[in-house]
């Protein structure tokens, strides 16, 4: 979480005023100028004297959207394999692979999770169905978000927070509660939403939550930097084959904070080859962090 403690104070016109006798004054802008150049910035010396310093941010540069896009399919995975980037703070998903849509599956826990926390508090059951994935859990909340059109329609409030403008979550069946795990959501959505979850209301315990996953959800984005946080999802489609997918937020280098979506799927194939497919994408973007668009909330 973060906190406000080590901003700086200046006075009413934004400086400091200074003592130094004429000799030392140009010797203190010489520092500042020298300070600059390398990245820091001298403001003002404390009521004890001692100097305080603010690092000066340089843009770092970043990689093309196409450049990306060639870099991601240049891996020449051997599964169907897609991936959405998107800054935190929000901007435009840049996509590359796979862009065909899918059921969410449960990647949608962490939308509902935090929909249940707004409505009761956190709760174990929400701890449950995003540390865990259980899916009884996920039922459990998505009851306790009022009849079966109110649930949906609560986790679709979320999705439009967050910036996702054209999800719509899964109806009900018959008189039961909608399996909002059935949500088609497209990477490109998926990303956005995830971009803009550190910065919503409340989201710090469900951004924790993810950070906390257990081991079935340790792998592909969970394999970048120390303890991303990631929500997995993943079931058996159609045509026999796993469909595994997964959201998380990952560190830059430089502070910054990326969204990104992945899921793989082909006819046949099982969970344990989606995972490890969508570990050599961890791989990828491990090596390409310092060329990942990055942002901030506010």
């Amino acid at each position: 979480m973060s906190s406000d403690g080590g901003r700086h104070r200046a006075g009413p016109d934004g400086e400091s005023r200074s003592s130094l006798p004429p000799a030392l004054a140009v010797i203190a802008v010489a520092l500042v100028v020298v300070l600059g150049v390398g990245g820091y910035l001298l403001l003002r010396s404390t009521d004890d004297g001692t100097p305080t310093t603010t690092r000066t941010s340089t843009p770092r540069p970043t990689a093309s959207a196409a450049d990306l896009q060639s870099s991601f399919d240049a891996l020449k995975l051997p599964i169907p394999t897609g991936i959405a980037i998107v800054p935190v703070g929000g901007g435009d998903p840049i996509l590359a692979g796979d862009q065909n849509v899918h059921a969410a599956w449960s990647t949608i826990k962490a939308p509902l999770g935090l929909a249940a926390e707004r409505k009761h508090g956190m709760s174990r059951t929400e701890a449950a169905a995003v540390v865990d994935s259980d899916n009884e859990s996920a039922r459990v909340l998505t009851r306790s978000l009022g009849d079966p059109a109110d649930a949906s329609r609560e986790l679709e409030t979320v999705l439009r927070e967050g910036g996702d403008t054209t999800t719509r979550p899964a109806r009900r069946h018959g008189d039961d509660y909608p399996m909002l795990g059935e949500t088609m959501w497209s990477l490109a959505d998926s990303a956005t939403w995830t971009s803009n979850l550190p910065c919503m209301t409340g989201s710090d315990h469900i951004v924790e939550l993810m950070r906390d996953v257990s081991r079935v959800q340790e792998w592909g984005l969970r394999r970048v930097g120390d303890q991303t946080p990631v929500k997995g999802g993943w079931g058996e489609m159609p045509d026999g084959g796993y469909l595994v997918r997964q959201i998380g937020v990952v560190g830059l280098p430089d502070g910054d904070r990326v969204a990104v979506s992945i899921s793989t799927h082909e006819p046949g194939m099982t969970f344990e080859e989606g995972t490890r497919n969508l570990d050599r994408v961890a791989t990828w973007l491990t090596e390409n962090l310092h060329r990942l668009p990055g942002g901030a909330c506010g």
